[in-house]
């Protein structure tokens, strides 16, 4: 199946938008994690789904 122009160039933009929004992640993550505090605490409970 052949793709047109268009159709790769909205795949590759979906495919940036993804990693971009994932390093948005890690970075929130890693700033959690230096932090610490109430915040850091809140937001692993959030991940655990209010476990913890």
């Amino acid at each position: 199946m052949d793709y047109t122009a268009r159709q790769i160039m909205l795949f590759y933009r979906e495919a940036i938008r993804q990693e971009n929004a994932e390093q948005a992640g890690r970075i929130l993550a890693a700033n959690l994690g230096f932090s610490g505090g109430k915040e850091a605490q809140r937001a692993v409970k959030a991940l655990l789904g209010g476990k913890s």
